[in-house]
């Protein structure tokens, strides 16, 4: 499982910043790699199971490390979102291996937003966002590993709201009012909400890219897998940081998402990230014979927190002394209208390899139409 230790950037993985850059929008303060910010700094806070050291990651990077308590003696118990996260590794491996025509009973309609998918050369996944839509060999696990979950990231809402001088509660003034039922998974197709848990099974027989550089839509996304993959954009060194490799004890990844990133006025940047197979050991151990039939996958889970779609916005009560005036004052939508702008200026890297490329050429003959109105008035 994986493990964290320091969060201390390598620098042998390719450049890849122009593709990160044009993925993430622009407020008036970023034109610049490293603006000066006039704003006051963020309110000393903490996270739930964040190092001190790991906290200003968040922020500053959109990324950081849920650390679990290690087992001992004293309290021989897991954490409950490890224990939730470890449960569903397990049933979603038993889901995994059925065959094809059993996964492909639980397709929709919803593509990629609901349901099992598969896209050739990568990956295979199930989302997940009803008791209704689930496996039964996966419901008793999702439920629990999204009811840990969903607190969790609950209350790293609250802290997130404290660290820019808002209410930590519920209310109006606070980011815990975008939560309300998505911390619990619904029962019926009525109860859906937009968050969601991705069980994903990836490729892993070569080294490759079997997810592309993006950044999450949500408000937070926390990740964790079976064995390492995830790949973090470090900012100051413009490099991808292979997070999970270096772990020590059992963790998670936490993503800032573009949701989050425009509620906070960009104090909170989305986390660029994406996910590599690092192949087959070439020498596999003595003991460890290579099976030419066995494959060597990642299990990842992913729980993605979505703002509560009729949630009103109104950025005005959201601001204070640290977030400063919004450059883009968002009121009189909801927070699933914003959602849709977001998700609509973006292409999604879970699509079918055809229909991705369609969507990448679309966005840029946009942007390319946009600049030319601009330039042009």
């Amino acid at each position: 499982m994986a493990t964290e230790t320091s969060q201390q950037p390598s620098h042998h993985a390719p450049l890849l910043s122009r593709i990160i850059s044009h993925l993430r929008p622009k407020s008036k303060a970023q034109i610049q790699d490293f603006p000066i910010d006039p704003r006051p700094p963020l309110r000393p806070y903490s996270l739930p199971l964040v190092l001190s050291q790991h906290t200003p990651n968040l922020a500053f990077q959109g990324w950081t490390t849920v650390s679990f308590p290690v087992p001992s003696s004293e309290c021989p118990s897991q954490h409950p979102v490890h224990r939730g996260f470890e449960n569903l590794f397990e049933s979603s491996k038993a889901f995994f291996d059925q065959p094809f025509e059993e996964k492909e009973k639980w397709k929709t309609k919803l593509g990629s937003e609901e349901g099992w998918s598969r896209v050739e050369g990568e990956k295979e996944f199930i989302t997940i966002r009803t008791i209704e839509g689930t496996p039964e060999i996966l419901r008793d696990a999702a439920k629990q590993c999204w009811a840990a979950a969903g607190d969790l990231m609950d209350a790293m809402l609250g802290r997130v709201s404290e660290s820019l001088d808002m209410d930590g509660g519920e209310g109006e003034g606070g980011l815990r009012q975008f939560v309300g039922p998505c911390k619990r998974l619904g029962e019926m197709k009525r109860d859906r909400t937009p968050t969601m848990l991705r069980l994903f099974r990836y490729e892993g027989d070569e080294s490759k890219i079997v997810a592309e550089p993006h950044s999450d839509l949500g408000l937070l996304s926390m990740v964790m897998g079976a064995t390492p993959g995830l790949e973090v954009w470090d900012i100051p060194s413009k490099s991808w940081f292979p997070i999970e490799k270096t772990y020590q004890q059992p963790s998670a990844s936490l993503l800032v998402g573009r949701q989050l990133e425009r509620l906070t006025n960009f104090r909170y940047r989305a986390g660029g990230h994406q996910v590599r197979s690092y192949g087959v050991p070439t020498s596999p151990p003595p003991s460890q014979p290579s099976d030419p039939k066995k494959h060597n996958y990642r299990y990842s889970i992913v729980f993605v927190l979505r703002a509560h779609s009729p949630v009103a916005i109104d950025t005005d009560a959201l601001t204070t002394p640290v977030t400063g005036d919004f450059h883009t004052p968002i009121k009189g939508i909801t927070a699933g209208q914003m959602f849709e702008q977001i998700r609509g200026a973006h292409f999604n890297i879970n699509t079918n390899l055809e229909e991705r490329d369609k969507q990448k050429r679309l966005l840029i003959e946009s942007r390319q139409k946009a600049a030319a109105a601009k330039g042009s008035g």
